[in-house]
Formats: structure tokens, sequence, C-alpha cells
């Protein structure tokens, strides 16, 4: 049986060179205001939202919680056309599953 965990993604998006500041501010706006997670007030690189996880022990639920996110971030970027041109660098705590799981995206 699946079950909906609440979770809390801390990150940052930096641009590969210079050069990509903007492709990196733009895939920050696009993970505010595009992926369906909301932010804490002010605190612009806070995400939170639901997960809907299958039945399973801890580090499986954990695993898969972070391959969700990975992957959907992976395929804003690619969306975007930015996944050359920024990484991503966050902290994942999910409710019931802790501890937090970092996420590391580098450009292939």
């Amino acid at each position: 049986m699946s079950t909906s965990h609440e979770f809390q993604l801390a990150y940052t998006i930096s641009p590969e060179s210079k050069e990509h500041e903007g492709d990196a501010a733009a895939a920050r706006t696009h993970l505010r205001e595009e992926m369906g997670w909301k932010t804490f007030g002010r605190v612009e690189t806070t995400l939170h939202g639901k997960l809907v996880l299958s039945a399973g022990t801890k580090e499986e639920k954990r695993k898969e919680a972070s391959k969700s996110i990975r992957n959907s971030i992976r395929d804003a970027f690619k969306a975007l056309e930015v996944e050359d041109k920024v990484s991503f660098a966050g902290s994942l705590l999910v409710s019931g599953l802790d501890p937090a799981i970092q996420i590391g995206i580098t450009p292939d």
C-alpha cells in the first residue's frame, strides 16, 4: 500500500560557468513556480510538498523518495535545456524517513 509523506527540500542551483547564470536563475524559478511544490515564505530555496511512496522498508522508501525528486528535477532541467549548464545540490527531508537525504545532480 502506498503512503503519502511530507517533504522539505533545501537546495542550490549553480551555473557551470558565469555565462550560464541566466540558466540557473530560470531553473530556480521553475522549481519554485512550476513543480507544484511550495516555498516557505521568503525562503526561496527551500521547498515543501508531498510524495506518495510504495510500501517497503524505511531504506527502500528513502531510495524511492530520492529517485522521485531527482528524476523530477532532471526532467525539469531537460525541458528547460539546462542539464549541461547547471548543477543541483540539495538536502531532502521526508517525514518519517530521517536522516536527511543528499541529492546531487551534475551535468552529464
